[in-house]
């Protein structure tokens, strides 16, 4: 005789591993470990009346990096910008040789002096936000008069649609007329955020590719996947 609870016994186990194995089959894989982000964007904003001496400080802090860099030891680019309209709204677009030397930089001395010192102008808090390249073309020389950081923000779902569309708008602006830089980055900590960074020799070269038909495409194609207002902000160099 067939003992009746061996059956229910094996019945359960068997039940058991069929269930595990189609968790198995629809848990997501394990997601891809990000590259390093030897890029930094930051935004900084203080208070009207001390611009100016947000100004000395950030193009102190700024040289004194580009010295390093002059002996072989320091950033790649720490350009930094004043926002075009809003004299006391500043960005830094920085890059460094590894995520490790960004972030040696970030606690050295040096850094924590500055950030000290900027900390009583800020009217909000100093916004720091690691990138690595998504589509990143050569540095060059030329002049630049106009620059543009934008921040675009795609919903989860979308990301990978939007990114493509991103890098698209990217390589199809890159070297048009009037175009000395367009980079495009993405955020390390949200993979749905991305940051694009653009030169351009003059305000009318700018606003002639804001027509183009890359542009408009890129415009239409975005809309939909937006996760938030398409940020996109005009910066001279600080001198």
């Amino acid at each position: 005789m067939v003992d009746r609870r061996q059956i229910l016994v094996g019945a359960a186990g068997a039940a058991g591993m069929l269930a595990a194995e189609a968790v198995a089959q629809t848990s997501p894989a394990p997601a891809a470990t990000p590259p390093e982000s030897p890029y930094a964007v930051t935004y900084i904003e203080v208070e009207p009346a001390q611009a100016d001496a947000s100004r000395r400080l950030l193009a102190h802090y700024r040289d004194a990096l580009k010295d390093d860099a002059l002996k072989d030891k320091g950033a790649l680019e720490f350009a930094v910008f004043e926002q075009i309209g809003r004299p006391n709204h500043f960005a830094i677009v920085e890059q460094w040789p590894s995520a490790k030397a960004r972030e040696d930089n970030a606690a050295s001395a040096a850094s924590r002096e500055f950030r000290a010192a900027l900390a009583p102008l800020l009217i909000a808090p100093y916004d720091e936000r690691p990138h690595f390249a998504l589509s990143t073309g050569p540095k060059v020389a030329t002049p630049a008069a106009v620059y543009v950081v934008t921040h675009v923000d795609i919903v989860p779902p979308k990301r990978d649609e939007g990114v493509a569309e991103v890098r698209k708008l990217a390589e199809a602006s890159r070297g048009a007329a009037g175009n000395v830089r367009f980079d495009a980055l993405v955020q390390a900590s949200r993979l749905n955020h991305l940051t694009l960074v653009e030169a351009w020799t003059d305000a009318p070269a700018r606003e002639a590719h804001s027509a183009t038909n890359p542009t408009r495409s890129f415009r239409t194609a975005l809309g939909p996947m937006s996760g938030a207002l398409y940020d996109e902000r005009l910066y001279a160099l600080l001198k």
